[in-house]
């Protein structure tokens, strides 16, 4: 599998289980450790030396009372209402149609999303919530999980599923190699490997860890960590965790 190819491949498979098309499991309640995988990814970067330039976290929801325009609209008309102090924009074509709201908080950024598609006169609605923040600090992740505390229990019916992502950069070069160096990483998080791909400046490593309750299940293991290294000019190497799989584009 070539570089670009793997790279789509795993950005497709996320948008996968974002919108609901692969079956995990969700274990964790709110408030009991539902968002401790980011901490965790966190520490055993920084412990190993990794500058953390960004993190991420993906919920969403099926809103499958949302099955007609008048329906699509009421609610976005309620999430507007409830977020004052998003900035909206709205985009449509013939099968979806999205509205986005974001606001800009001094050291991270929330995002809501209301996506409604249509395939085969088949329509399917899906309210997702995303926090974005640069480099890290855990005063400022307090301030986060209290205020994707807050925001859940407004967007979503059910307990969500959180996708967390980290990437970083190592500034020295990797002396025992990119594979290895993910083996490694997994051990820290005591997980088994599942799967790899290895290229000559890029290395993917899906693993399973009994650290955390979400799963997604493939043909062979259950999977529910991801760690990616590249090689990048000038020296560095950089690396991209995130459970149950890797969310962005590296």
């Amino acid at each position: 599998m070539k570089k670009g190819q793997a790279c789509a491949f795993t950005f497709l498979l996320a948008l996968f289980v974002i919108l609901g098309m692969c079956q995990y499991k969700s274990g964790e309640a709110m408030g009991n450790g539902s968002l401790q995988p980011v901490k965790t990814i966190a520490r055993v970067l920084e412990n190993n030396g990794a500058d953390i330039r960004q993190w991420t976290v993906y919920t969403r929801e099926y809103a499958h009372y949302i099955e007609n325009d008048a329906a699509f609209f009421k609610k976005l008309e309620e999430l507007k209402k409830e977020n004052r102090a998003f900035h909206w924009s709205f985009d449509t074509n013939h099968h979806m149609q999205k509205a986005t709201g974001t606001y800009q908080h001094p050291f991270f950024q929330e995002k809501i999303q209301l996506v409604r598609t249509v395939t085969n006169n088949q329509s399917q609605t899906y309210i997702l919530y995303e926090v974005k923040g640069l480099h890290w600090n855990k005063k400022i992740w307090k301030e986060v999980v209290e205020k994707i505390e807050k925001k859940s229990k407004q967007l979503f019916v059910k307990q969500p599923t959180f996708f967390t992502c980290i990437e970083g950069d190592f500034s020295d070069n990797m002396e025992s190699g990119l594979f290895d160096y993910a083996l490694h990483l997994s051990r820290e998080f005591q997980a088994t490997p599942v799967e790899s791909l290895q290229e000559e400046s890029l290395v993917s490593l899906s693993a399973y860890t009994g650290q955390w309750e979400n799963v997604l299940p493939t043909n062979n293991h259950p999977m529910n960590l991801q760690i990616a290294l590249r090689e990048r000019l000038g020296g560095k190497t950089t690396v991209v965790i995130g459970t149950p799989i890797i969310t962005i584009e590296y």
